[in-house]
């Protein structure tokens, strides 16, 4: 349990709003997320342009997530669904794939960041209000706006930079 710093009620830790007087909770600073300066957020908001050269990734695919600097591949298999950020010790919620371990606080990675999800025969990506947004080749997804991924995209959660690739079998 945490105190709000207002009204001195306590609030489970993780807890954004007092539900007593709506302040915002104080949380230890090490556990909120990294607010990167304004003028290193990319504000361009636009639908992403067509590729002919892409291929949409599809729920029967073998799909891998690969962060830049690092040569392991996180698989996507088994779920329909997944939620990407970085957990903390007493958090709620825990994401499905935790980015600490690729340094997400340091990048701007919010602790539910973003969605990953498989609707029909395509990938979405659906930022989750993420603090420092979300991009797939350089161009912002609005919160709560599904995005298609396509084979080759770069998603960027923050300043996190992931490789989305099909890794077909046999090939």
């Amino acid at each position: 349990m945490i105190t709000c710093h207002v009204c001195q009620t306590s609030v489970y830790f993780g807890t954004l709003f007092c539900p007593e007087c709506c302040a915002r909770v104080s949380e230890d600073a090490s556990s909120l997320t990294n607010s990167l300066p304004m003028d290193k957020v990319d504000e361009i908001i636009a639908e992403k342009p067509s590729d002919s050269s892409r291929s949409p990734l599809h729920s029967g695919d073998s799909i891998f997530l690969r962060v830049a600097g690092n040569n392991v591949g996180i698989p996507l298999f088994g779920q329909q669904e997944y939620i990407l950020g970085r957990a903390e010790k007493g958090q709620a919620v825990i994401p499905d794939i935790d980015l600490n371990k690729f340094g997400a606080h340091e990048k701007g990675v919010s602790r539910l960041h973003c969605h990953l999800r498989f609707e029909g025969e395509s990938l979405l990506a659906i930022d989750l209000g993420s603090a420092n947004g979300t991009f797939i080749n350089d161009i912002r997804v609005l919160p709560e706006h599904p995005a298609t991924l396509s084979d080759g995209d770069i998603l960027r959660l923050g300043n996190l930079v992931i490789e989305v690739s099909r890794q077909a079998g046999g090939q």
